[in-house]
C-alpha cells in the first residue's frame, strides 16, 4: 500500500482506516464521512409519507456516486408489478461487474418497518434473491433491504452461509421472525453512510482479493 492510499475497514457500527506510515499499518478512527450533497439533497426531497417508488431517484443518485460509471461497474434497477395483496420491493438495485451480480438492494416503504408482518416480507424476499445468486465472483456477496433510508445488510459466503441469521415462526407463539432493530443503519446519518461505504469497500477488496479489475 503506498503512504497516499487508505483502506477502509468496519468493526461493528464503527469503520477504520488503515494507513502506511513508516512503521507498521495502523487504525485510525476516520473523520465523517456524510453523503455528498447533492445525493443527501435527492432523499431530503422526497415527499412525507413516501411509496417505496418514490426513492428511486435518490438510490440512483447513490449509487451512481458509489460505483461510478468510469468503472465497470453497472447499477441496474429492475422494476416489480406493484401488488394490492402482499408488500413487496418496488424496486431493486443490483450492482454487477462485467454481468456477475456483486450487491443489490431492494426497496419498500418506510412505514413498513412499523409492520412485524411486512418486515417478515421483506426478510424473506431478500432470502429469496440471495439464494438465486450462485455465481459471484468475489467471496462474499453483500446486499441491504431498505425501508426508505433504513438498510438492514445482508451477506453470503460461498459456503451459504447467510447473515444475519434466520429466525423461525413458531405456530403456537408470536416471534418477530425479523425485528425492527435489524434496520439500524440511517444513510442519512452519518455513522449509517459510513457503513454504507464500508460494505461498498469490502466489495471493492473483494474484487481485488480475486484478480478483478474494476476500472
Amino acid at each position: 500500500m503506498s503512504p497516499n492510499r487508505h483502506a477502509w475497514v468496519m468493526r461493528g457500527s464503527t469503520v477504520y482506516r488503515l494507513a502506511q506510515h513508516s512503521g507498521p499499518i495502523s487504525c485510525l478512527r476516520t473523520t465523517t464521512m456524510p453523503l455528498p450533497a447533492p445525493v443527501r439533497h435527492q432523499f431530503e426531497i422526497i415527499p412525507h409519507k413516501p411509496s417505496a417508488d418514490r426513492f428511486n431517484g435518490a438510490y440512483n443518485k447513490l449509487f451512481a456516486s458509489l460505483f461510478p460509471a468510469n468503472t465497470k461497474f453497472t447499477v441496474i434497477p429492475l422494476w416489480s408489478p406493484k401488488s394490492r395483496v402482499l408488500p413487496r420491493f418496488i424496486t431493486v438495485f443490483v450492482v454487477t461487474l462485467d454481468n456477475k451480480i456483486i450487491f443489490m438492494l431492494g426497496i419498500m416503504q418506510p412505514r413498513d418497518l412499523s409492520s412485524a408482518c411486512k418486515r417478515e416480507v421483506a426478510d424473506r424476499q431478500m432470502r429469496d434473491l440471495l439464494a438465486d445468486v450462485v455465481d459471484c465472483p468475489i467471496p462474499t456477496f453483500y446486499a441491504a433491504s431498505a425501508m426508505g433510508t433504513k438498510l438492514c445488510f445482508y451477506s453470503k459466503d460461498r459456503n451459504g452461509l447467510v447473515t444475519p441469521p434466520f429466525i423461525c415462526s413458531d405456530h403456537n407463539a408470536l416471534v418477530d421472525v425479523a425485528p425492527k432493530e435489524r434496520w439500524d443503519c440511517d444513510i442519512l446519518e452519518d455513522d449509517g453512510a459510513q457503513r454504507l461505504q464500508a460494505v461498498v469497500e469490502k466489495i471493492k477488496r473483494g474484487c481485488a482479493s480475486e484478480g478483478l479489475a474494476i476500472v
